[in-house]
């Protein structure tokens, strides 16, 4: 899944309201030119009255502030979006699959987690591999490693299995190596 995430930019549900309200706007006028032209040639039922468009439009509007105050809501949490700099995103990686590792049964955030680690896990593989400078470096074939286990693992058990001990020592290992290249400088 490649996305291009510009700093600053609304989202995408935001901007997709946007182009609709604006779009709704910019019908009125032409609605109004036509309407003559639909009722004489018998297809009034096709044309909206002035009024049920303003209805319309209030509608659209409430619906569309509800849409807006709840969006912090459903806004994708920062720590799960990559900011391009290695160092920082294989750190915050790093965090995420130690935070999903550990979750047990019946913690009623674990599919979101999951899923949410899933994704950077994805697009983290997707966006470093290709970077020769990168892929070679220790952290990162470590990390590489640690990802494919993980990812494995919910690939075969789904989002709300925990992962066994055994798995689990395994990527406390894994992640132990990662921090201490991280720190040495090896990326």
């Amino acid at each position: 899944r490649a996305e291009s995430v510009l700093v600053g930019s609304p989202p995408p549900l935001l901007s997709m309201l946007a182009l609709t309200l604006s779009a709704l706007s910019l019908l009125a006028p032409v609605q109004r030119a036509l309407a003559p032209q639909a009722v004489a040639a018998g297809r009034a039922d096709v044309c909206m009255s002035f009024s049920q468009l303003t209805h319309r439009r209030a509608f659209l509007a409430g619906a569309a502030a509800a849409v807006v105050s709840a969006a912090p809501a459903f806004a994708d949490d920062d720590t799960y979006k990559l900011k391009k700099d290695y160092v920082v995103d294989a750190k915050n990686m790093l965090n995420n699959m130690k935070t999903a590792t550990e979750l047990q049964r019946g913690n009623p955030d674990m599919e979101k987690i999951v899923k949410a680690t899933r994704s950077e896990m994805n697009d983290f593989v997707a966006f470093y591999r290709r970077q020769p400078k990168i892929s070679g470096m220790p952290s990162f074939s470590t990390l590489y490693t640690a990802i494919n286990t993980l990812s494995g693992h919910y690939a075969s058990y789904g989002n709300k299995y925990p992962v066994p001990e055994k798995r689990r020592t395994r990527l406390a290992q894994q992640y132990k190596e990662i921090e201490r290249a991280l720190a040495r400088g090896k990326q």
